[in-house]
Formats: structure tokens, C-alpha cells, sequence
């Protein structure tokens, strides 16, 4: 038998955050390839 209220109705996320987790997974993801390539720049 299902709970017309169960838990799993409360906890969904919005697209909104969803998009700005994976916006900022890609911003620091860049900076750390920009990070590296400075470093590597540098060294050598």
C-alpha cells in the first residue's frame, strides 16, 4: 500500500539548482584545466 504522503513527493529538486550545481561543476572543472596549464606553463 502506497502513502498518498510518502517522503520521496517532499525531496525533489528544482532544475534551477540542478543546472547551478552543473554550471559550477563546469566553471571549477575549467579552472582547474586553466590551473594546470599555468603550472605546467611555468614550470617548463
Amino acid at each position: 500500500m502506497t502513502d498518498p504522503a510518502s517522503p520521496q513527493d517532499d525531496l525533489k529538486t528544482p532544475f534551477s539548482f540542478k543546472l547551478m550545481v552543473v554550471l559550477a561543476v563546469l566553471y571549477l572543472g575549467w579552472r582547474l584545466v586553466e590551473a594546470i596549464w599555468w603550472l605546467l606553463n611555468r614550470i617548463f
